[in-house]
C-alpha cells in the first residue's frame, strides 16, 4: 500500500511541475535569439499588456487535470515522445471531416502511438496550417523533415478498409505488423482508444501507463490528451479574452446550433429532425434557464440562427466570436477566399474552446461540441442534449430516446 502511495504521490509531484513549467513559458515568453555574426542578438517580444484570463484558466484546468490524473505515468509518455526513431502520423490532406471528426483521430491517433511506442506527429494543413491555432503544449507533435522513410499510409475515412483496422487494433499485435515501417501515416476519424486498450498485446504497457479499467474509453481519456497536446495561439486566446472580460461575474448560457445543410453552409450534409431546434432551444431557455444577468453564447452553423438568437434575446446578451461560418471539410474554393477559409477556421477554433467555458450548455448531438463539453470542469453540470426535445444529461450512463436525432 505504501509503494502504491509512493509513486502516486511522486506522479502527482511530476504533473505539478510540468505545470509550472508550463505555465512559466506561457506567461512569461523568454525572449528568441538569433546568430549574427557569432553574437547572439536577443528579440524583443510585445507582451500582452492585459491580465490573460484565458491564460489564468487555462493554467487552472492544467492543475484540476494533474489531480484527477495524478496515476498517469507522464513520464512515460514524454519519454516515448523525446526518445522513438519510429513515428505515426495524424495526417490530413483532404477530407479529414469536421473539427470533431478530427478531433476523434488525432487522439486515436496519439494513443495509437503511445502503445506502439512511436514519436507522434500531427501534420494537418487541410483546409490551412493548424499550427496558426493550435501549437504543441507537453507533447510536441510538431512536423520534423527527414529522410525518405519506409511509410505505411493508411485513410480509414468512409472505406471498407475501415472495418479491418479496427479489427486489427482491436485484437492483433500490432507493433509485430507494423514493425517494418518507420512511420505510419493515419486518416481518420474513429474511435480507437476504446478498442486498442483492450487489446491483450498492449496490456503491458497499459499497467506501466496506469491507465485504469474504468478509464479506458475515448470518452474518458480526452479531456487529458487533448490539453497534453495543445494549447491555443495568441489569435485564438486574444479572441476568448476579448470574449471573457466581457462576463464579469455573470453566468454564460451556451448553445450549440447544428442544422447542418443550410444558406451557410450549402455543401453540408443533411441532418434529420433538426428543423425545430432553434424555436424548442429558445423555448426551453424562456422556460427554464434565462435570466436577465445570464448572457448566452451562440456558436452555428447557420447565421440565420444566430440573428434569430439576437433578435429574440437582445444583442447585448448574446456573445458569440465574430468571423465567417464555414465546414473546415466542405468549404465552396470557388466562392470562398483563402483569407474567409482562415478566418472560419480560427472561428471554428475559439468557438470550441469557449464552449469549455460554459457555465450551462445545449447542444445537438455533434461531435463539435460533444468533445468541447468533455473540456467543461464539470461535464454533467447543466448539460442538455436536444434529440428532438431538449433533455438533461445528468451521467454517462444516460442515453439518447432516439436512436436518429
Amino acid at each position: 500500500m505504501f509503494v502504491r502511495y509512493f509513486w502516486a504521490y511522486r506522479l502527482f509531484l511530476l504533473f505539478l511541475f510540468l505545470f509550472t513549467f508550463g505555465y512559466q513559458i506561457y506567461n512569461n515568453r523568454e525572449p528568441s535569439f538569433v546568430q549574427h555574426d557569432s553574437t547572439i542578438i536577443p528579440l524583443e517580444i510585445n507582451k500582452t499588456e492585459f491580465y490573460s484570463i484565458y491564460k489564468s484558466r487555462f493554467n487552472e484546468r492544467l492543475f484540476r487535470l494533474g489531480r484527477r490524473f495524478s496515476h498517469i505515468n507522464i513520464d512515460l509518455l514524454l519519454s516515448i515522445q523525446t526518445s522513438s526513431i519510429q513515428t505515426i502520423t495524424y495526417y490530413c490532406g483532404k477530407n479529414c471531416g469536421g473539427w470533431g471528426d478530427r478531433l476523434r483521430g488525432i487522439t486515436s491517433t496519439y494513443i495509437l502511438s503511445v502503445l506502439l511506442q512511436r514519436r507522434f506527429i500531427i501534420d494537418m494543413q487541410y483546409p490551412c496550417e493548424l499550427s496558426n491555432f493550435l501549437i504543441p503544449n507537453l507533447i510536441d507533435w510538431s512536423p520534423r523533415k527527414t529522410e525518405s522513410i519506409n511509410s505505411l499510409k493508411m485513410i480509414s475515412m468512409n472505406s471498407k478498409y475501415q472495418d479491418e483496422l479496427y479489427s486489427n487494433i482491436s485484437s492483433v499485435n500490432l507493433k509485430e505488423l507494423w514493425s517494418s515501417y518507420d512511420n505510419i501515416l493515419l486518416t481518420t476519424n474513429s474511435d480507437y482508444i476504446t478498442p486498442i486498450l483492450k487489446n491483450r498485446f498492449f496490456q503491458s504497457i497499459i499497467s506501466e501507463l496506469h491507465i485504469r479499467s474504468n478509464e479506458s474509453t475515448q470518452q474518458d481519456l480526452f479531456p487529458l490528451i487533448f490539453e497534453l497536446l495543445f494549447k491555443p495561439t495568441s489569435l485564438i486566446s486574444d479572441e476568448l479574452d476579448a470574449l471573457l472580460q466581457q462576463t464579469s461575474k455573470q453566468s454564460i448560457i451556451c448553445m450549440h446550433i447544428r442544422i447542418g445543410q443550410n444558406p451557410s453552409i450549402p455543401k453540408d450534409a443533411k441532418l434529420p429532425y433538426r428543423e425545430s431546434l432553434v424555436p424548442d432551444m429558445t423555448e426551453f431557455l424562456d422556460r427554464n434557464l434565462s435570466h436577465l444577468h445570464s448572457l448566452i453564447f451562440v456558436t452555428s452553423d447557420s447565421i440565420a440562427s444566430v440573428q434569430y438568437f439576437q433578435k429574440h434575446f437582445g444583442s447585448k446578451r448574446i456573445l458569440n466570436i465574430d468571423g465567417p461560418i464555414i465546414h473546415i471539410d466542405r468549404y465552396n474554393r470557388k466562392t470562398q477566399s483563402n483569407e474567409i477559409i482562415f478566418r472560419g477556421f480560427l472561428k471554428v477554433i475559439a468557438d470550441f474552446y469557449f464552449l469549455g467555458e460554459c457555465d450551462v450548455i445545449l447542444m445537438p448531438r455533434s461531435g463539435f461540441s460533444h468533445w468541447a463539453n468533455r473540456r467543461r470542469k464539470n461535464e454533467y453540470s447543466n448539460l442538455y442534449i436536444y434529440c428532438r426535445g431538449l433533455y438533461r444529461v445528468t451521467n454517462q450512463k444516460w442515453r439518447r430516446p432516439h436512436a436518429v436525432c
